[in-house]
């Protein structure tokens, strides 16, 4: 190596720097490269997949594990192995929901403690009291984030909508 001194220039100064630490430097930045491509590989999706729950009405999973969280793809209130809903009102619906993202969540190795965010999405925004009592029952500590919208329809006519992002 034929380098007595380096000058690194920056808006705020110019430093110099000797062979020695222009050769760490070197060794850290291609450490930052292999890691870079440990960490792509070790964040591979893990389909997550149960019984338990409806299975998806579309071209989606129930949930994908990455990156040290679970995403729940939205749950609406099918009682699982049918294509029937657990009840015609937002409690009952709300009630059957709850029940199938608990399912997935299990099936994934996390809980509700776990859960970070949740997205809920209404036929009807008037519902939005009846369902929040539901919801209340399983998250009585440190609730996660939450957003909550009223949209035009829901799949097969559903009342509520859940999804949730939780820690695996």
């Amino acid at each position: 190596m034929i380098c007595t001194k380096a000058v690194q220039v920056s808006t705020a100064s110019a430093r110099l720097f000797s062979c020695k630490s222009i050769a760490s430097r070197a060794k850290f930045s291609a450490s930052i490269r292999s890691r870079r491509v440990m960490s792509t590989s070790a964040a591979a999706r893990e389909v997550v997949s149960t019984e338990n729950a409806p299975g998806a009405v579309g071209p989606y999973s129930q949930a994908i594990k990455a990156g040290g969280f679970v995403y729940i793809s939205g749950q609406v209130p099918l009682v699982p192995g049918t294509k029937d809903f657990a009840a015609d009102d937002i409690t009952g619906q709300t009630e059957q929901v709850m029940k199938n993202i608990d399912a997935i969540l299990t099936a994934a190795g996390s809980d509700w403690s776990k859960v970070v965010k949740t997205t809920v999405l209404l036929a009807d925004m008037g519902d939005f009291a009846a369902m929040n009592a539901v919801y209340a029952k399983y998250f009585t500590k440190d609730p996660p984030a939450r957003a909550a919208f009223a949209v035009k329809d829901l799949p097969l006519g559903a009342k509520v909508e859940i999804e949730a992002v939780a820690l695996q």
